[in-house]
């Protein structure tokens, strides 16, 4: 968009860091996929897609989210709020089966939106022959996150629900708005930004260097190794943006079995994602000489209040997760030290992951496709169960491109009342074989630690296949 075209608003925002971290995944790709969030949602019923539109421009109304526009101003990306528009018609597909639906949007994913020339998203309404109807949404990053995803498509069924029923209108979405100008206010606090800076020196210098365990194992690092002629280097290239061709593997984790993770979680009053992460890191440590050291991003989706949890926007960031586990751990105790390294780094989340990023970089000497994260993680609380008003599917999508070697998006899956586990990886780097060993090691892992939390992480090696 050139400014000359077309008049902006006075009230203009700069981005949050959180969109300044989405919009690092496009501004350093070569194939501008990345800044996108494909999704389906689908229930067991006919919707009636008239009644659905008008809900949709409802929501466009009571979600400000939606209503973000992006322009390049002086060389920066800038941001304001329409105060209103509508979608006029929302393209009706009909599918003969499931697997023609996940043709379709499988494809469509892969499509850039092309956020800066107006393009916040593209949504299809569709209807699926013996699986149901629902809406097909692939949107802006810098616009929404997971959890602003999840919050936006419950009150979108809130809204069709109170028209099909002729009731009032649910409660207000908080504004996104507000919370942009409370960040930068947050960020204005030069002395707690200055403590959270020490936090970050402090704990990227704990330990020493990091070291790279990625899914694919040492290969790729000892080539590297031999091409500098160093056999002491911990961290290569494997961020290269000329190699980020990705492909998705679908996994599952039984009804019966995702009952024990959940049953675990709520007796110890952890996370899931705590749980799902000592299994994957587990199996990256086996296959990398079961180094004790493993870095994983793990987004936080930072909703922390009632208010945020009532607010679509992104506002998530990753969390840069280092344990260093001995063999002598037991599961329990590794369980323990996630955990903690889980809530210390959520204190300090207001700092902007890209300045701590760059001082990781500075500290370590890394050029800017060297990085020690082995993979970025999602938990999605997808709800299930007796939480939601009716049985619903909820798909995510392959962008075909991503800009870290993993992408593990795990939630609770509505349809089996497991847990799905999207795995989009590098082909440059993994195969489907590694990703396979991947997810059955992990879950085998974090069964084995609920039966016994006082088994050895070394045992736990050990059983690596």
């Amino acid at each position: 968009m050139k400014n000359g075209k077309k008049q902006l608003p006075e009230k203009l925002y700069d981005l949050i860091p959180s969109q300044q971290t989405m919009y690092m995944m496009v501004k350093y790709s070569f194939h501008k996929q990345l800044t996108q969030i494909p999704i389906s949602f689908s229930v067991e019923k006919d919707l009636d897609f008239n009644v659905l539109r008008r809900a949709f421009n409802i929501e466009i109304e009571r979600n400000d989210s939606l209503r973000i526009r992006f322009a390049v101003v002086d060389k920066q990306i800038k941001q304001y709020f329409l105060d209103s528009f509508c979608v006029e018609n929302i393209e009706v597909k009909r599918f003969k089966n499931i697997e023609e639906q996940e043709a379709f949007f499988s494809k469509d994913a892969q499509k850039p939106v092309y956020f800066l020339k107006d393009e916040i998203f593209r949504v299809f309404f569709f209807k699926t022959e013996g699986v149901g109807s629902g809406i097909y949404l692939v949107v802006s990053h810098l616009n929404l996150d997971a959890m602003g995803i999840i919050i936006t498509l419950a009150d979108l069924f809130r809204v069709y629900r109170a028209l099909i029923e002729g009731t009032e209108m649910p409660a207000p979405l908080n504004k996104f708005e507000d919370y942009i100008k409370e960040e930068f206010a947050r960020l204005s606090d030069k002395k707690k930004m200055a403590k959270h800076r020490e936090f970050y020196a402090r704990y990227f210098l704990k330990g020493g260097e990091p070291f790279h365990a990625n899914v694919h194992g040492p290969e790729f690092l000892e080539k590297y190794r031999k091409k500098k002629k160093n056999p002491d280097l911990r961290v290569p290239p494997a961020y290269n943006p000329l190699y980020d061709k990705c492909d998705m593997i679908v996994r599952q984790i039984s009804a019966e079995d995702a009952k024990k993770i959940f049953d675990y979680c709520l007796e110890k009053k952890i996370a899931p994602e705590s749980l799902l992460q000592l299994g994957l890191r587990t199996y990256c440590s086996a296959v990398n000489y079961r180094t004790p050291d493993v870095f994983i991003q793990s987004l936080c989706s930072k909703r922390a209040t009632n208010k945020e949890k009532n607010m679509g926007g992104c506002i998530t960031q990753p969390l840069q997760l280092r344990t260093i586990i001995p063999e002598d751990f037991t599961f329990s105790q590794a369980l323990d030290e996630i955990t903690q390294t889980r809530s210390k780094l959520f204190l300090h989340s207001a700092y902007p992951y890209g300045l701590a990023l760059n001082l990781s970089r500075e500290i370590y000497n890394y050029n800017m496709i060297q990085g020690p994260a082995c993979m970025m993680f999602s938990w999605i609380p997808v709800p299930i169960g007796p939480v939601a008003p009716f049985k619903f599917d909820f798909r995510g999508y392959n962008l075909g491109r991503y800009f870290t070697p993993l992408y593990v998006i795990t939630h609770p899956d509505p349809e089996t009342q497991g847990i799905k586990c999207e795995y989009m990886y590098r082909v440059k780097l993994a195969t489907a074989d590694d990703i396979n060993r991947l997810h059955e090691n992990a879950v085998r892992v974090v069964l084995a630690g609920i039966e016994n939390p006082e088994i050895k992480i070394g045992t736990l090696l050990d059983s690596i296949t």
